[in-house]
């Protein structure tokens, strides 16, 4: 996906999460791991291959040196195969505003994290 597609600056990481419901998918439970995240969206590697653009995704993210576990619902903007594994870049729907915040202060240099221009 373009980064002029996108209005808020992405924060590389490395977020330990997992998928608990993808669109389609019945019953599924999948760690992965959450490599940038911005105020509305992120990017995950997953192994799972049917995944497609416009399809409904719920994650479980953690930060374990903040304690922190949060779940998220996201709709999948765009999908690109990097060798075995499926690169899937995340729109957020719905996530609680604190847990979003406590993220990104936690993963964005100070003063860093404000909108593109």
């Amino acid at each position: 996906m373009p980064d002029e597609r996108r209005k808020d600056k992405r924060y590389k990481c490395l977020l330990p999460a997992q998928v608990l419901q993808a669109e389609g998918k019945e019953k599924l439970v999948q760690r992965t791991t959450v490599h940038d995240f911005s105020r509305g969206g992120c990017k995950l590697i997953i192994n799972i291959v049917t995944l497609d653009p416009g399809s409904d995704i719920e994650l479980e993210l953690y930060v374990p040196e903040k304690g922190l576990k949060t779940m998220l619902r996201a709709e999948i903007a765009w999908k690109k195969m990097a060798g075995d594994k499926l690169e899937i870049g995340l729109k957020i729907k719905d996530m609680k505003r604190e847990a979003k915040e406590e993220i990104l202060k936690w993963i964005a240099p100070v003063g860093l994290e404000t909108k593109k221009k």
